[in-house]
């Protein structure tokens, strides 16, 4: 197993137990492992994730997870115009 750091904002906290809400949080993974299986696993709706960034790069849920990674995990923004960043929902690329 090898681990990272996460931290989600917004509401997506939601989704998290009180534990992990509104804070960075150390996660395991296996060897080949993306994003979206991640997130899957600590139940967070991938619908609801606008942004992700790993290391403060911009990625997909396709993203194959590194040892010690920090990864940001924002949801949709509604009230404000991020289009120049990479939107996961919305297919825009950096």
């Amino acid at each position: 197993m090898a681990n990272l750091t996460i931290r989600f904002y917004g509401e997506l906290n939601d989704y998290l137990p009180l534990s992990r809400q509104w804070g960075s949080f150390f996660a395991e993974y296996g060897d080949q492992t993306t994003f979206n299986s991640l997130v899957y696993s600590i139940g967070v709706p991938s619908s609801e994730i606008d942004l992700i960034l790993v290391n403060g790069e911009a990625v997909g849920f396709d993203y194959l997870l590194q040892e010690n990674d920090y990864i940001s995990v924002y949801p949709l923004f509604r009230s404000v115009d991020i289009s120049p960043i990479h939107l996961i929902n919305r297919g825009f690329l950096v």
